[in-house]
């Protein structure tokens, strides 16, 4: 199963991540099942984003669950990753967005964000996201990428 969090450069610190990266792993096995999860934080860099006008310090949080996850089940999910993200970062409940999303569902988003280039763009994106992801886990000991790079 698979997590892409998007969140901006300085917005929080890599202690922050992996302690976000703990309880994101303790609820998932806990709310849905204990299959692996991969945490994918992709960081916009700084006055990249806005929100309501202003230099954004929002982070969204999407996840993958298995096709036909209960109403219920699903939505005390988010809402424990909610409160539990706010514990972490301190963030405003405004500032913090939540998406469980089908399993193939997600796959279907992310195949087509690939289907936007051509063969040689999509080896190209493909090979430097990897790279970087790589050489963050070994760096870091998370896997951290970066929008516009």
């Amino acid at each position: 199963m698979r997590s892409l969090i998007a969140i901006q450069e300085g917005q929080i610190s890599l202690e922050q991540i992996k302690a976000l990266e703990e309880v994101l792993r303790k609820l998932y096995a806990e709310h849905i099942c204990d299959d692996k999860l991969t945490i994918i934080w992709n960081i916009a860099a700084k006055q990249h984003t806005i929100t309501d006008r202003k230099w954004s310090r929002s982070s969204t949080v999407t996840m993958e669950v298995p096709d036909g996850l209960e109403t219920q089940k699903r939505e005390a999910f988010m809402l424990e990753v909610e409160k539990s993200w706010r514990a972490v970062t301190g963030q405003h409940p405004d500032q913090v967005a939540v998406g469980a999303f089908d399993q193939s569902r997600y796959t279907d988003i992310l195949k087509g964000n690939l289907t936007r280039f051509s063969t040689w763009g999509r080896i190209s994106y493909l090979a430097k996201l990897l790279t970087r992801i790589f050489i963050s886990k070994a760096r870091y000991g998370v896997l951290i990428t970066r929008f516009n790079q």
